[in-house]
């Protein structure tokens, strides 16, 4: 029997200019985020990793990122409901690329930012973006937070709105809104099919992929490398500051910009150590790399990387192969590595399509970028089924 999900008849909604406005447990309670054993919950979501961008000042109105979180409650001050938000000033950290409007908006004579971005800042992580309550209405929470959205697009009179990968269920409740478009991208995913252990994995690869993998993990076995996986109370202080120094080599490297600062990966190993997996590469006992993911109860999630020393094999074994065997002897379901690299495929990370919608005050701007995201996701759903003709998993 279908249990009956609460829709208040008397609600209203408010905005936080701070996550340290609104209670912990409150948001935890609906980003469904337990911090215990069980590691129920998405971390990226949770009250505690919103606190490290904040208290870090890696989010603030410095750096561009003005919190707008906005709160649906019921009568009787209960949160049922929460739309992380920001007013924003330009586009990076996002990894959804709209600079393609911007430009095009701006050389019109129009002015595209401020914007208002719905994401979690710096991660490119898919999931929930309407954080409800157990027990209430979906589609009733998304609606009453969309009014509240599209009221605060009013009251700042910006261009857009936007919700970066949000997860299939919530994009459809938001697409019967004519008025949001949706955008797709593509990330590489590996999937545990319960395995036992890394053989069994290997052997449902083709030859040749397989042989590859042997070669690459061969390399880094009988080198003077060695892996050390770090988590839970294995994780001292000393480790964020040998994770930072990675972090800013792959910076470095990149020609990127520095978003999270020590600071930050200080507070992220106090505030959610135990959703935290370090897996560094040592040489001659010293840190030479090393990656950080994070877990819930289901999905190990890669997010940085870095090293001082360039030796080949050694990304993929500290971000791919170690995090598949870590996935393995967890029992967790797939290991989320992130967009770009085709090289991710032939180590058994597929494909996966991620979404993400787009609002827009200018009827003009709206039509030109439907038209363009028309296009976009033909685009796109070609690429996808090109790249999975490229799939090392042997045909059935």
């Amino acid at each position: 029997m279908n249990k009956i999900e609460k829709e208040p008849s008397h609600t209203y909604t408010s905005v936080a200019e701070s996550v340290f406005q609104v209670e912990r447990s409150a948001w935890n309670n609906c980003a469904n985020f337990i911090d215990d054993n069980r590691n129920i919950g998405n971390p990226f979501l949770s009250h505690e990793f919103f606190s490290c961008l904040e208290e870090s000042g890696s989010v603030s109105k410095e750096t561009g990122w003005i919190s707008q979180h906005i709160l649906l409650f019921e009568e009787g001050n209960s949160l049922i409901g929460i739309l992380p938000n920001y007013l924003k000033n330009h586009s990076w950290g996002e990894y959804i690329f709209d600079q393609v409007f911007a430009n095009a908006w701006e050389n019109a004579g129009g002015k595209y930012y401020p914007k208002l971005l719905s994401a979690i800042p710096f991660s490119p992580v898919a999931g929930e973006r309407f954080l409800i309550k157990k027990g209430y209405s979906r589609k009733f929470v998304i609606e009453k937070l969309l009014d509240a959205l599209e009221d605060l697009k009013k009251f700042y009179k910006v261009s857009s709105a936007h919700i970066n990968f949000i997860n299939e269920p919530q994009l459809k409740i938001v697409l019967k809104n004519k008025f949001w478009f949706e955008r797709n991208n593509i990330q590489f995913h590996w999937s545990n099919q319960n395995y036992e252990n890394f053989e069994h994995f290997l052997s449902k690869l083709s030859s040749s992929k397989r042989k590859t993998i042997r070669r690459e993990r061969k390399e880094i076995h009988k080198s003077s490398i060695l892996i050390d996986i770090v988590k839970n109370d294995e994780i001292k202080n000393y480790h964020s500051k040998i994770f930072y120094n990675f972090y800013l080599s792959t910076i470095e490297k990149k020609w990127g910009g520095v978003y999270l600062n020590q600071k930050f990966w200080d507070l992220l190993i106090q505030y959610l150590k135990n959703r935290i997996v370090f897996i560094f590469s040592k040489q001659d006992g010293e840190f030479i790399g090393g990656a950080i993911n994070l877990i819930d109860q289901s999905t190990i999630y890669g997010r940085n990387w870095g090293s001082i020393k360039d030796i080949k094999f050694m990304h993929f074994e500290v971000c791919y192969y170690q995090a598949i065997e870590y996935a393995i002897m967890n029992n967790l379901k797939k290991v989320e590595a992130g967009a770009q690299g085709f090289h991710k495929i032939q180590r058994g990370y597929l494909p996966t399509k991620t979404y993400s919608i787009h609002n827009f005050s200018n009827n003009n701007l709206s039509l030109a970028v439907q038209k363009f995201l028309n296009s976009e996701r033909t685009q796109i759903g070609k690429e996808l089924d090109l790249l999975m003709t490229k799939s090392p998993y042997k045909l059935l």
